[in-house]
């Protein structure tokens, strides 16, 4: 009787240490909207690229049209290229950090949210930085994406309070929803519209009406954001796939949503049940991952009343997904973080 209850104590203590001992997971509790299957027709047909191009851009995490017409990309390198008008990409400006979001000003100058030096406003003479990260003595933990509107004011995602780039397999199984949308008025002055987001990340906004949409990832939704309140309204959710980059279009009126890697279903249905959660990240660290889902090039665009318009989905291939999707100069134009060049697909046609 004692050896039995010594062997219970054993294991009881070994499952404890294991759930809550050095680098276990701190598992919450987060209930997703599942993928909705309706949306899977959206997705049936597969298209194959136009082109690749520029296959030594590695990482162009964002694009971005600037005032001047032509592309930008953000890369891993800490490098913004541009696309010449013959063709050709070149240097615009080096962050020294990782650039993710690209978005223009009404003046024209160029903001960046570099998930290591923060929010940063490029002039002449370099950099100014408006917010810092948090490594530099700031406040923004994973500054992700934004969007300058029509006044100058610059909404701002901070994706996780917990986690910083390079950690989001921690952040997506952590189900942590630390994630915060920022008003951004000048250096150093910042407002939170929003808070609890699970991963908060892609943003723009409709020149016309200056609504702002946003992408919460782990959650496979999308929101409408009034600026002037900061009240918050689900435009979409059960998304097939985890939302990364948005772009309006404002020729077509449509939300153009990148989404870089399908839903994990098996590991999703772990975010109701933290304790398991924390017990399966420990078999991992030992195991490794299992096998990720297929993440071929995939978007959807919806309409400002969040009804699915066109779904992009490409060959399967070995290569990472993509971040970001957006139609130029009458073509689909989609590159990713951890993705080389860009890879152009025919754009939809709308309805006249």
């Amino acid at each position: 009787m004692r050896t039995t209850l010594v062997i219970i104590l054993v294991l009881v203590a070994l499952v404890g240490l294991a759930a809550y001992g050095p680098g276990s997971l701190d598992a919450m509790r987060f209930n997703p909207p599942p993928a909705n299957p309706a949306l899977d027709a959206a997705f049936e047909t597969v298209s194959s690229p136009v082109r690749t191009e520029a296959a030594g851009l590695h990482g162009a995490e964002d694009l971005e049209v600037g005032p001047d017409a032509r592309l930008y990309a953000s890369l891993a390198d800490g490098r913004i290229m541009v696309r010449t008008r013959d063709g050709d990409w070149s240097e615009y400006a080096n962050t020294g950090g990782r650039p993710l979001g690209l978005s223009f000003a009404p003046d024209g100058s160029l903001f960046i949210a570099d998930a290591l030096r923060g929010l940063l406003r490029h002039t002449p003479d370099g950099f100014e930085v408006w917010l810092a990260s948090a490594q530099d003595g700031g406040s923004l933990v994973f500054t992700d994406d934004l969007t300058v509107l029509a006044d100058g004011g610059i909404i701002l995602t901070d994706a996780s309070l917990r986690h910083g780039y390079g950690a989001h397999l921690d952040s997506f199984m952590e189900a942590e929803q630390t994630g915060r949308i920022l008003l951004v008025t000048a250096p150093g002055e910042m407002t939170e519209l929003a808070g609890g987001l699970g991963f908060i990340n892609g943003v723009d906004h409709d020149p016309a009406t200056s609504l702002v949409y946003v992408n919460e990832t782990w959650a496979g939704r999308i929101w409408q954001l009034d600026p002037d309140n900061g009240s918050l309204t689900v435009l979409i959710d059960g998304l097939p796939g985890y939302p990364d980059n948005l772009e309006f279009d404002a020729a077509s009126g449509l939300i153009w949503t990148a989404m870089p890697s399908l839903r994990s279903t098996d590991l999703e249905t772990l975010h109701a049940r933290p304790f398991l959660k924390r017990l399966v990240w420990r078999w991992l660290q030992i195991a490794g991952l299992p096998p990720l889902p297929d993440r071929p090039a995939m978007a959807i665009a919806i309409d400002t009343d969040g009804q699915p318009v066109f779904g992009l989905r490409g060959p399967v291939e070995d290569a990472d997904g993509i971040t970001t999707a957006l139609v130029w100069n009458g073509e689909l134009w989609t590159s990713g973080l951890a993705r080389d060049g860009i890879t152009v697909f025919a754009a939809p046609v709308t309805a006249d």
